[in-house]
């Protein structure tokens, strides 16, 4: 069942996954490779999770018109530059954003407190 869930960020950010049996994707400096994204738009995969690091700098990848059918790509904290408070980690930019987004989709308009 694991092997349906693809996560993709830098290796001490999704070493844990790989105890878990899902599928690591290793990206280096920010950035995927060529062989990441090929074996990602293969498909089969339920789950894709990405670093916050990675999806910054790939979003039109992860949400543009090649967006992946049938799989829930969901963001996750980077360990490396996770922000805490009370020893959890807090989302970023790029996540709050995302769920920022979906919900005005949802919902018709901005009902978050940022502003």
């Amino acid at each position: 069942m694991y092997k349906q869930i693809a996560v993709v960020g830098n290796p001490d950010s999704i070493s844990y996954f790989r105890i878990l049996g899902c599928r690591c994707f290793e990206a280096e400096e920010g950035k995927i490779t060529e062989d990441i994204r090929a074996e990602l738009e293969k498909g089969g995969f339920e789950i894709i999770f990405v670093t916050e690091e990675i999806f910054d700098g790939h979003r039109e990848f992860f949400r543009g018109e090649k967006s992946f059918t049938g799989s829930a790509v969901t963001i996750i904290p980077d360990i490396r530059g996770a922000h805490w408070e009370d020893g959890s980690p807090l989302a970023g930019r790029a996540a709050a954003e995302e769920i920022r987004d979906a919900v005005i989709r949802a919902v018709g308009q901005d009902i978050s407190d940022s502003e």
